[in-house]
């Protein structure tokens, strides 16, 4: 036992106060001369002792009452480890178990398993333990709680996913587990094969809360051998029947031993399409390229494969290729001698060999209007003298969900303009500008717009001279997206109806501008047409992401199968009507439509392929607190102090109220005692 104030054991000193007053104020008897003692009272001795025990219980209540006031003031505590001492100082544990894909490798999550079986069955009785298996996310199998059982009943029904790894954002859920933890002693159980490729070093930092212990344990493979297709590029599309780009598939060694003559399989719809052997050094790639096949039409699953070998699990890559028609674009001009307005145009959608555009040139008296929904977005270049017939179907078009560019230039003037195009288009045109040997910069661009998304590293659009232009007032502010160095809108943006509209106030050709002289111009037009009428949706995805499946021209959904067969029974509407589908298996998913079937091909993160270990001394520096803290030394240094112990012990007050009880038993035992004297 020890004392917070022993200074106060000083006042047990006290106790012998009643004894000297009992002593000092003891009664004399007084020698008084008697002839006889027959007229004296003859006390029984049984009757004084009775009298003397009486007073000495007095004594004793006086004197312990005093000492436990003493040793109260003293605060006592027990420096043992008492039962509740040892029940303040409880340890919270977090399992942070790896179920990434590199874990089903050889027996290592097996392993993995075995050593958290061991720390739960080492853990205290009272110790609070939390289950947390992490990959790319993360999730709580078991919260902090004092059950053993439970964590060990978890742990045998977990498996490995497909995910791959990230070190710092599960480290980050672990420590926000433990900010709530009553105990002092934290601790967090790393258990992971520790891939080098699952810690990214240009995230932001992650650090443990102060007094947070981080502990590695180990179990991956001492050498892994691992052959994988670590990236294959392909043309998602196509719209001719024979494949003129390249799919390239790039193979990678990880492993510490050579290969010679590994087969590598195309294969399309399940048919070998073409064979190419490889030979790698320890730790090398090499890239393969397959060309010169023909697409069947709709689309098609398409896979490059290596043999199999210990780790089978990224021998594949699939990736679908659809066969396609061409999109068809209208271009709407005013009938001129010689080189025609959309020359330019017309060069910027042939370029390249899978051409995904067919451009179709007409006057505006040429245009049949109800062949109008079989384009994917028209184009008014400059046409003059636009019919009101045409300009309402051209609104009806757009209204329907179609893409309109507009382009002003010397045969479009303003009033006419307005009138024809005045309800769809997103600015009123004003009078024509001309520079006079001069000319101004398009320097004012929103580089975040999807248009203009593929020259913010670049910034050489601001370099495009415009000579003539016509002034524009737009409807709304946030619809201009490029604009002159004057302030003059350039670019503006509207919509109309389910539709998009773009209003250029220059020309589209050399007459206004040099823009179709720079190497901007192919990639602009192609990339206003991927936004006005809509992009190809991507095909291939990643395990874990969200994939949106789009309706049929009728509106119905279709029926959406794994890989592994069976069906997508339920997944949330999206906004725009279509179905959102969590990628959680590698594979093809297979939509069927009505009339056709789509396929979503989905693969592993490849970086996780690459065996590697990280040094775990590393990461467990990099994530444990910085030691020179100041809030991390004083988390440290800190201890169960003397404070502490006696304010959860608390002896002082019970002792206080045993005190308390014996002066009050002390109170009425000397009135009991005075009262007949002084009646005598």
């Amino acid at each position: 036992m020890a004392f917070l104030n022993p200074i106060f054991l000083l006042g047990a000193m006290a106790a012998a106060v009643p004894v000297l007053v009992h002593l000092v104020r003891r009664t004399r008897a007084i020698r008084v001369p008697f002839a006889s003692l027959m007229f004296l009272r003859r006390i029984e001795q049984k009757t004084i002792r009775k009298r003397k025990l009486r007073n000495l219980l007095l004594l004793a209540l006086r004197c312990a009452a005093l000492l436990l006031l003493a040793l109260a003031f003293a605060r006592p505590y027990f420096t043992g480890q008492t039962a509740a001492a040892a029940g303040a100082d409880t340890t919270s544990t977090v399992i942070l178990l790896d179920n990434s894909y590199s874990m089903q490798y050889a027996d290592v999550f097996e392993r993995a398993r075995r050593a958290a079986r061991d720390i739960v069955s080492r853990a205290a009785t009272d110790e609070l333990l939390a289950v947390v298996l992490f990959s790319r996310s993360y999730e709580i199998v078991m919260p902090l709680k004092a059950n053993r059982g439970e964590a060990s009943a978890m742990l045998d029904n977990v498996q490995a996913g497909l995910g791959a790894t990230d070190y710092l954002q599960a480290a980050a859920a672990a420590d926000a587990l433990l900010k709530d933890a009553p105990s002092r002693t934290r601790r967090i159980h790393l258990i992971s094969d520790f891939q080098d490729a699952g810690w990214n070093r240009e995230a932001p930092p992650v650090k443990l809360s102060p007094g947070v212990e981080l502990i590695a344990v180990d179990v991956s493979d001492p050498k892994p051998v691992n052959l994988a297709i670590s990236e294959v590029r392909a043309e998602p599309v196509v719209y001719a029947q024979k494949y003129t780009g390249k799919v390239t598939a790039r193979i990678s060694n990880f492993g510490p031993e050579a290969v010679s003559d590994l087969p590598v399989d195309f294969k399309l719809n399940d048919l070998t399409v073409e064979r190419r052997p490889v030979s790698l050094e320890p730790g090398a790639s090499e890239t393969l390229e397959f060309s010169g096949f023909n697409v069947p039409d709709g689309s098609n699953r398409a896979t490059v494969e290596i043999a199999a070998d210990s780790f089978a699990l990224d021998n594949k890559f699939f990736f679908p290729i659809r066969r396609d028609n061409q999109s068809k674009v209208l271009a709407i001009e005013t009938a001129v001698r010689g080189r025609s307005e959309s020359f330019f145009i017309q060069h910027a959608l042939l370029a390249g060999e899978n051409n995904r555009y067919a451009l179709t040139t007409k006057t505006a008296g040429t245009i049949d209007p109800t062949e109008m929904d079989s384009y994917r977005a028209i184009i008014v270049n400059d046409a003059g003298n636009v019919s009101q017939q045409l300009a309402a179907a051209i609104k009806a078009y757009v209204e329907r969900g179609g893409g309109l560019i507009i382009a002003a230039g010397k045969h479009t003037e303003g009033g006419d303009f307005n009138r024809a195009f005045g309800s769809i288009a997103p600015a009123e045109l004003g009078e024509r500008v001309q520079t006079r040997g001069s000319y101004a910069l398009m320097s004012q661009v929103k580089m975040d717009h999807p248009i203009f998304s593929i020259f913010a590293q670049s910034g050489r659009l601001a370099s495009t001279r415009v000579y003539a232009y016509h002034r524009a007032v737009p409807k709304s502010g946030d619809g201009v997206i490029a604009a002159l160095d004057d302030g003059s809108p350039l670019i503006v943006e509207g919509q109309a109806g389910n539709g998009k509209v773009l209003l250029v106030t220059t020309t589209l050709d050399t007459a206004w501008n040099d823009l179709p002289l720079t190497p901007m111009y192919l990639p602009l037009v192609r990339q206003i047409l991927e936004y006005l009428g809509g992009g190809e949706p991507s095909s291939t995805y990643t395990i874990g992401q969200v994939f949106n499946v789009v309706a049929d021209a009728d509106g119905t959904l279709p029926l959406i199968e794994h890989p592994g067969g069976g069906r997508v029974e339920s997944a949330p509407r999206n906004s725009s009507g279509g179905l959102s589908v969590e990628a959680g298996d590698i594979g093809f998913y297979r939509l069927r439509y009505r009339t056709r079937a789509e396929h979503v091909a989905v693969n592993l993160d490849t970086k996780e392929s690459d065996l590697s270990k990280l040094n775990t001394d590393d990461l467990v520096a990099a994530l444990s607190p910085d030691p020179n803290d100041p809030a991390v030394r004083a988390k440290a240094s800190e201890r169960l102090t003397a404070e502490e112990i006696e304010g959860r012990q608390r002896l002082w007050l019970p002792l206080l109220l045993v005190a308390l009880g014996l002066f009050i038993a002390e109170a009425l035992i000397a009135r009991r005692i005075r009262l007949p004297k002084l009646i005598g």
